[in-house]
């Protein structure tokens, strides 16, 4: 197995859409009062990451998934996960959560040639809790198999999509969205088929956001460095309580160990 170094100590990165991540805050009385209030994190930094590819699936489309990403220096963390659309091991299209190997592709910016579109944010702690809410929801109901659209798996992608851009501006005007709803200015959902929306989409948002996407040079080394490196087996999150309010936590997912040894990867 292949070990990444990050030239910082003790780093560990958990691949995870656990209850570890953190409280939720969507829906909860007076959020945005408190996000106002609430002091910046010296150490750590939230990343929204927004990836699509075409040409993958019979249709010309391809996988398209909302990842999240989080470097924490003073905790010694790295954690990352992504909901949406991903090819099985048939290479057949599917929902739910995105398994290591589709996404490590993006952890680096795509060529000028590639196929691949991917726009990443830096966002705060309390956006990165609102959509890491939004892509807890959207993995259990595909796991539990209470997708709101069960035979359109591209519908279900296109509402989560929504939901997860649409909690960058809850509390304020952070970025330049699209508006996913289907109506008379939705020119993409209008024109073109359900499996290329969030593709145009992603594409769109790039285009509003000139400037707003971090590229490769002002990413945190520890998560850059971990392309490809491979998970361990995936292991069981602990036993968290769970109230009637509350998802119940996701099942596990692959985890990743690393530890830098002053050099590169071995």
């Amino acid at each position: 197995m292949r070990r990444a170094g990050f030239g910082l100590r003790a780093w560990a990165l958990s691949v995870c859409l656990s209850a570890s991540w953190g409280a939720l805050a969507a829906g909860a009385s007076g959020a945005c009062e408190r996000e106002a209030s609430r002091v910046p994190s010296d150490t750590a930094r939230h990343f929204l990451v927004l990836a699509a590819s075409r040409d993958v699936f019979f249709d010309r489309s391809g996988p398209s998934f909302v990842m999240l990403m989080k470097a924490d220096t003073a905790a010694g963390e790295v954690e990352m996960g992504a909901v949406g659309i991903h090819a099985d091991e048939q290479g057949r299209a599917v929902f739910g959560t995105v398994p290591w190997t589709a996404y490590d592709a993006f952890l680096h910016e795509p060529g000028k040639d590639s196929r691949n579109v991917m726009l990443r944010l830096e966002i705060s702690e309390p956006q990165y809790e609102r959509v890491l809410s939004v892509l807890r929801t959207w993995e259990r109901r595909a796991r539990e198999d209470q997708l709101l659209y069960p035979d359109d798996l591209h519908m279900n992608n296109i509402l989560l999509v929504k939901q997860a851009t649409e909690e960058l501006n809850r509390c304020r005007n952070t970025f330049n969205l699209y508006t996913l709803d289907w109506g008379l200015e939705d020119r993409i959902s209008e024109e073109n088929a359900t499996a290329h929306v969030t593709r145009l989409v992603f594409e769109e948002l790039k285009r509003r956001n000139p400037g707003r996407h971090v590229p490769d040079s002002a990413m945190p080394e520890g998560l850059l460095s971990l392309a490809g490196s491979e998970p361990l087996a995936a292991r069981e999150p602990a036993p968290v309580e769970v109230n009637a309010t509350q998802d119940a936590a996701p099942a596990p997912a692959h985890v990743h160990h690393a530890h830098a040894h002053g050099g590169g990867t071995q």
